[in-house]
């Protein structure tokens, strides 16, 4: 059962990151953290889930680009719909607020870089395995202000978006620039600044950001 061995002072945990030396330094750095055990290592979401469901662990050490945002994203909802009580450490070189928002809207427990020291290694595992959420000193307060403490109101949810303008916000959520967009919705980079222009102005935001912080804040799609 997770958490059994917390309560034993010892933190079973598992590592998730699609690369191998990755994988091995940080193993090797929590092997010299006694109160954590690392129980397995996976390099794709299919062998995590694996682990998760063999081993049942305290923590799962996940790096968000497996080798994308929304793979990364997409292994966190699965552990959490399956084991709940898996507490989830995302553990990335990524330090934009994009990324900051859908992992903890996905479910994430903590969120660290990856430049992280030892110590604040072994201080976010400690804090999510016990219960506690964990975000990174380096990671912009302000930024992650706008997802732990939402002004409520549902505005966004009362707002009628087309069906082309959801589509060009959910490229925006995923990041990709105006160009790719069009590419993919075979339209002109103009006309997806205009569909831009106006989500902005229906969902009161300023940047792709803002846009999609609300989105996930609203849950609009």
């Amino acid at each position: 059962m997770a958490n059994l061995s917390v309560a034993m002072n010892m933190i079973s945990l598992i590592i998730v990151d699609d690369h191998e030396i990755v994988r091995e330094g940080t193993r090797y750095f929590l092997s010299g953290i006694p109160t954590v055990r690392v129980v397995g290592m996976a390099a794709t979401p299919g062998e995590a889930l694996q682990l998760v469901a063999r081993y049942y662990p305290d923590v799962a050490l996940v790096d968000l680009g497996l080798p994308s945002l929304e793979i990364g994203r997409g292994l966190i909802e699965d552990i959490k719909a399956h084991h709940p009580r898996v507490k989830i450490l995302a553990f990335t070189a990524h330090e934009d607020a994009l990324a900051i928002h859908s992992s903890l809207a996905a479910g994430a427990d903590g969120y660290l870089l990856k430049t992280a020291s030892t110590d604040e290694l072994a201080t976010a595992i400690m804090a999510v395995a016990t219960g506690k959420k964990y975000l990174s000193p380096d990671v912009s307060a302000n930024v992650v202000d706008g997802f732990v403490n939402p002004d409520g109101g549902s505005h966004g949810s009362k707002v009628n978006l087309s069906r082309r303008e959801r589509e060009v916000l959910r490229f925006v959520m995923e990041s990709r620039g105006n160009k790719e967009i069009g590419e993919l919705l075979f339209i002109s980079h103009r006309t997806v600044e205009k569909h831009k222009a106006s989500l902005k102005k229906k969902l009161l935001c300023d940047t792709d950001v803002e846009l999609a912080i609300y989105c996930m804040k609203n849950d609009i799609l």
